[in-house]
């Protein structure tokens, strides 16, 4: 019988690994789902001096992951793969305040079952940009030619959030 990880504790263990600049092991997950719901957004992680803004509600968080994939592509497109690991480094965090507002928010039926596999396909979009753009020089795919082939994915993962409502 095949064991499957729970989304939340795959989403945990990346976020970590995105968090620590790809550098150090990230640390086991503790209890996920438990420390989500009682993870209070109004103070700073702690995270080597990185600061973003929470967002209050999904509309908020959706905008900023909006912006922050238009920031992605514009940073790869002007050849700034630093700058682009920056905001996909962040998108990590956003995509877990925006975890956390989703029971707090009114969805319908159909928004309460899209809206984490969404977020699960964004993040797994941004987790593909941050090998890439951490691979070694002349390994892999380049960060432009992997966001070529995620950038239609995560439009529609964002549709999809935006629509939830």
């Amino acid at each position: 019988m095949r064991r499957t990880i729970p989304p939340v504790a795959v989403l945990a263990t990346a976020v970590a690994w995105m968090v620590t600049g790809c550098s150090r092991p990230a640390p086991p997950p503790a209890a996920p789902k438990a420390a989500a719901e009682g993870h209070d957004h109004d103070h700073d992680h702690g995270h080597g001096g990185e600061e973003h803004d929470h967002p209050g509600t999904l509309a908020e968080g959706v905008a900023q992951l909006k912006k922050a994939a238009a920031d992605v592509k514009t940073h790869l497109a002007a050849g700034k793969a630093d700058a682009a690991d920056d905001v996909v480094h962040g998108v990590g965090h956003l995509i877990e305040d925006i975890q956390g507002l989703l029971p707090k928010e009114k969805l319908s039926d159909e928004g309460r079952a899209a809206a984490p596999k969404a977020l699960d396909e964004g993040f797994a979009c941004f987790d593909e940009l941050d090998t890439a753009l951490h691979a070694p020089a002349g390994k892999g795919d380049s960060p432009a030619d992997v966001h070529a082939g995620v950038a239609k994915r995560i439009e529609d993962a964002i549709k999809t959030l935006e629509s939830a409502r």
